[in-house]
């Protein structure tokens, strides 16, 4: 897979194998998130596409930790939730995913 976290070495291996990782890798059309989904370090790994509002619904619910994003993937994704009516969406979903970390 082109885009793995495993290949791309962008997260090191978390110390729980079931912590969630996600990668955002664009949008698609001005109302999908494209991101690739990975557990255990990134060796079972899966692309999904999904719009932004239940993108930020999976990354809270799975407690995902989200991976940097290049500058201009993440203005162009703050760019489309601001249209869904979801600003904020790259800092709500890495805000999450820290919190449930400390529950």
């Amino acid at each position: 897979m082109a885009h793995s976290l495993s290949q791309g070495g962008v997260v090191s291996a978390p110390t729980d194998p079931m912590q969630a990782q996600v990668r955002i890798l664009g949008t698609r059309l001005g109302r999908f998130v494209e991101f690739e989904f990975a557990l255990y370090g990134g060796d079972l790994a899966v692309e999904l596409i999904l719009p932004t509002k239940a993108f930020e619904e999976f990354c809270q619910l799975r407690g995902a930790s989200v991976c940097a994003v290049d500058q201009g993937t993440s203005e162009a994704i703050e760019q489309m939730a601001w249209r869904a009516g979801h600003p904020g969406l790259l800092q709500r979903t890495a805000t999450g995913a820290a919190q449930d970390e400390r529950a």
